[in-house]
Protein backbone atom coordinates (compact mmCIF):
# COMPACT_ATOMS: atom_id res chain seq x y z
CA UNK A 1 0.00 0.00 0.00
CA UNK A 2 1.30 3.61 -0.98
CA UNK A 3 1.10 6.43 1.65
CA UNK A 4 0.91 9.99 0.67
CA UNK A 5 4.22 12.08 1.54
CA UNK A 6 3.87 12.92 5.78
CA UNK A 7 3.60 16.30 6.07
CA UNK A 8 6.10 18.48 7.59
CA UNK A 9 5.28 20.70 10.28
CA UNK A 10 4.33 24.42 9.28
CA UNK A 11 7.05 26.82 9.73
CA UNK A 12 7.23 29.00 12.70
CA UNK A 13 6.79 32.33 12.74
CA UNK A 14 6.74 35.12 15.00
CA UNK A 15 6.80 38.96 14.93
CA UNK A 16 10.84 38.88 14.55
CA UNK A 17 10.65 36.45 11.73
CA UNK A 18 7.35 38.58 10.19
CA UNK A 19 9.64 41.98 10.46
CA UNK A 20 12.89 40.22 9.12
CA UNK A 21 10.64 38.81 5.66
CA UNK A 22 9.41 42.51 5.75
CA UNK A 23 12.36 43.97 5.73
CA UNK A 24 13.45 42.29 2.49
CA UNK A 25 10.46 43.23 0.11
CA UNK A 26 10.31 46.64 -1.48
CA UNK A 27 7.85 49.16 -0.01
CA UNK A 28 5.42 49.37 -2.74
CA UNK A 29 5.37 45.57 -2.88
CA UNK A 30 4.87 45.47 0.68
CA UNK A 31 1.91 42.82 1.58
CA UNK A 32 0.09 40.11 3.78
CA UNK A 33 0.60 37.75 0.77
CA UNK A 34 4.04 38.57 0.08
CA UNK A 35 5.48 38.15 3.29
CA UNK A 36 4.02 35.19 3.61
CA UNK A 37 5.15 33.98 0.29
CA UNK A 38 8.52 34.67 1.86
CA UNK A 39 8.14 32.77 5.26
CA UNK A 40 6.12 29.86 3.28
CA UNK A 41 2.95 30.21 5.21
CA UNK A 42 -0.61 30.56 4.48
CA UNK A 43 -1.45 33.85 4.51
CA UNK A 44 -4.26 33.49 7.37
CA UNK A 45 -1.00 32.60 9.67
CA UNK A 46 0.12 36.01 10.10
CA UNK A 47 -3.29 37.40 11.04
CA UNK A 48 -2.29 36.46 14.84
CA UNK A 49 0.41 38.86 14.56
CA UNK A 50 -0.42 41.80 12.33
CA UNK A 51 -4.15 41.38 12.07
CA UNK A 52 -4.56 43.27 8.84
CA UNK A 53 -1.68 45.25 6.24
CA UNK A 54 -1.82 48.16 8.80
CA UNK A 55 -0.66 45.96 11.55
CA UNK A 56 1.94 44.74 9.42
CA UNK A 57 2.87 48.45 8.77
CA UNK A 58 2.63 49.32 12.54
CA UNK A 59 5.28 46.13 13.14
CA UNK A 60 7.66 47.75 10.58
CA UNK A 61 7.45 51.16 12.18
CA UNK A 62 7.65 49.96 15.45
CA UNK A 63 10.68 48.40 14.23
CA UNK A 64 12.22 51.25 12.50
CA UNK A 65 11.81 53.50 15.74
CA UNK A 66 13.30 51.53 17.53
CA UNK A 67 16.15 51.41 15.48
CA UNK A 68 16.24 55.00 15.48
CA UNK A 69 16.78 55.31 19.19
CA UNK A 70 19.21 52.49 19.41
CA UNK A 71 22.49 54.80 19.94
CA UNK A 72 20.15 57.69 21.62
CA UNK A 73 20.89 58.82 25.37
CA UNK A 74 18.62 60.60 27.94
CA UNK A 75 20.86 62.59 29.88
CA UNK A 76 21.94 61.14 33.24
CA UNK A 77 21.59 62.99 36.48
CA UNK A 78 19.34 65.38 34.91
CA UNK A 79 16.17 66.96 35.96
CA UNK A 80 12.60 65.20 35.21
CA UNK A 81 11.97 68.47 32.66
CA UNK A 82 15.19 67.72 30.87
CA UNK A 83 15.00 64.13 30.22
CA UNK A 84 10.92 64.34 29.53
CA UNK A 85 12.06 66.82 27.06
CA UNK A 86 15.00 64.98 25.40
CA UNK A 87 12.77 62.08 25.40
CA UNK A 88 9.88 63.75 23.27
CA UNK A 89 12.68 65.15 21.06
CA UNK A 90 13.93 61.96 20.08
CA UNK A 91 10.35 61.05 19.34
CA UNK A 92 9.82 63.64 17.42
CA UNK A 93 12.74 63.27 15.63
CA UNK A 94 12.08 59.48 14.98
CA UNK A 95 9.20 60.09 13.51
CA UNK A 96 9.82 63.02 11.02
CA UNK A 97 13.68 60.76 10.12
CA UNK A 98 11.31 57.84 9.06
CA UNK A 99 8.38 59.33 7.76
CA UNK A 100 6.12 57.53 10.05
CA UNK A 101 2.58 59.27 9.58
CA UNK A 102 0.42 56.60 8.04
CA UNK A 103 0.13 54.83 11.12
CA UNK A 104 0.89 55.43 15.26
CA UNK A 105 4.01 54.44 16.50
CA UNK A 106 3.70 51.86 19.07
CA UNK A 107 7.04 51.81 21.30
CA UNK A 108 7.79 47.59 21.61
CA UNK A 109 11.22 47.43 20.97
CA UNK A 110 13.72 47.10 23.51
CA UNK A 111 15.97 50.18 22.84
CA UNK A 112 12.75 52.07 22.81
CA UNK A 113 11.28 50.98 25.99
CA UNK A 114 14.37 51.33 27.38
CA UNK A 115 14.02 55.20 26.77
CA UNK A 116 10.77 54.68 28.61
CA UNK A 117 11.60 52.96 31.37
CA UNK A 118 14.40 55.73 32.06
CA UNK A 119 11.50 58.83 31.96
CA UNK A 120 9.05 56.97 34.29
CA UNK A 121 12.27 56.26 36.93
CA UNK A 122 13.28 60.23 36.73
CA UNK A 123 9.62 61.43 36.65
CA UNK A 124 8.91 58.77 40.20
CA UNK A 125 11.76 60.05 41.48
CA UNK A 126 10.79 63.63 41.17
CA UNK A 127 7.28 63.02 42.86
CA UNK A 128 4.74 61.89 40.22
CA UNK A 129 3.83 58.53 40.60
CA UNK A 130 3.83 55.46 38.52
CA UNK A 131 0.48 55.97 37.53
CA UNK A 132 1.03 59.54 36.35
CA UNK A 133 4.32 58.90 34.78
CA UNK A 134 1.98 56.31 32.47
CA UNK A 135 -0.37 59.12 31.91
CA UNK A 136 2.70 62.11 30.93
CA UNK A 137 4.52 59.04 28.89
CA UNK A 138 1.60 58.88 26.56
CA UNK A 139 0.68 62.54 26.93
CA UNK A 140 4.35 63.33 25.45
CA UNK A 141 4.05 60.85 23.07
CA UNK A 142 1.03 61.97 21.50
CA UNK A 143 2.20 65.64 21.12
CA UNK A 144 5.33 64.69 19.93
CA UNK A 145 3.48 62.48 17.02
CA UNK A 146 0.44 65.13 16.32
CA UNK A 147 3.64 67.73 15.73
CA UNK A 148 5.59 65.81 13.44
CA UNK A 149 2.79 64.25 11.42
CA UNK A 150 1.80 67.91 11.26
CA UNK A 151 5.23 68.59 10.16
CA UNK A 152 5.10 65.91 7.48
CA UNK A 153 1.90 65.73 5.95
CA UNK A 154 0.14 68.89 6.81
CA UNK A 155 1.10 71.79 4.64
CA UNK A 156 -1.33 71.22 1.60
CA UNK A 157 -3.96 70.67 4.85
CA UNK A 158 -2.61 73.61 6.77
CA UNK A 159 -2.37 76.05 3.24
CA UNK A 160 -5.81 75.03 2.72
CA UNK A 161 -7.71 75.44 6.17
CA UNK A 162 -5.23 79.01 6.27
CA UNK A 163 -6.45 80.43 2.63
CA UNK A 164 -10.23 79.58 3.68
CA UNK A 165 -9.52 81.53 7.20
CA UNK A 166 -7.97 84.42 5.33
CA UNK A 167 -10.71 84.76 2.68
CA UNK A 168 -13.16 85.12 5.32
CA UNK A 169 -11.21 87.63 7.65
CA UNK A 170 -10.34 89.32 4.22
CA UNK A 171 -14.34 90.04 3.73
CA UNK A 172 -15.58 90.94 7.44
CA UNK A 173 -15.00 94.60 8.48
CA UNK A 174 -11.53 95.89 9.04
CA UNK A 175 -10.90 95.83 12.57
CA UNK A 176 -13.46 93.32 13.26
CA UNK A 177 -10.76 90.15 13.71
CA UNK A 178 -7.57 92.20 14.17
CA UNK A 179 -6.17 89.18 16.65
CA UNK A 180 -6.88 86.56 14.47
CA UNK A 181 -5.32 88.26 11.37
CA UNK A 182 -2.17 88.87 13.11
CA UNK A 183 -1.89 84.90 13.98
CA UNK A 184 -2.69 84.45 10.69
CA UNK A 185 0.03 86.61 9.13
CA UNK A 186 2.83 85.55 11.75
CA UNK A 187 2.13 82.09 10.70
CA UNK A 188 1.84 82.31 7.07
CA UNK A 189 5.58 83.97 7.54
CA UNK A 190 7.13 81.77 10.40
CA UNK A 191 5.06 78.36 9.85
CA UNK A 192 4.50 75.91 12.62
CA UNK A 193 8.32 74.74 12.98
CA UNK A 194 7.78 75.89 16.66
CA UNK A 195 4.39 74.49 17.30
CA UNK A 196 6.17 71.81 18.98
CA UNK A 197 8.60 73.45 20.94
CA UNK A 198 5.58 75.42 22.50
CA UNK A 199 3.40 72.30 23.50
CA UNK A 200 6.62 70.48 24.83
CA UNK A 201 6.76 73.35 26.85
CA UNK A 202 3.29 74.16 27.82
CA UNK A 203 3.07 70.75 29.35
CA UNK A 204 6.22 70.41 31.33
CA UNK A 205 5.18 73.70 32.79
CA UNK A 206 1.89 72.56 33.44
CA UNK A 207 3.64 68.79 34.86
CA UNK A 208 5.27 71.60 37.01
CA UNK A 209 3.16 73.48 38.72
CA UNK A 210 0.68 69.97 39.10
CA UNK A 211 4.21 68.47 40.88
CA UNK A 212 4.18 71.84 42.92
CA UNK A 213 0.80 71.92 44.57
CA UNK A 214 1.76 68.58 45.85
CA UNK A 215 4.69 69.54 47.55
Amino acid sequence: MTTGARRGRPPRIDRARIVEAARAIAPEDLTMQAVADALGVDRSSLNYYVGDRGGLLELMVADLFDAELRDFVLPDDAEWTDVLRAYGKALHRGVVHLQATATHVQLRGTHSLALAERVLESLTAAGFTVAEGGHILSLVSGVAYTAARDLLGGDQSRSHHTSEVTRVLGAAPAGQFALLGEIIANRAVAGTADDFEFSLDVVIDGLQLRLDRKG
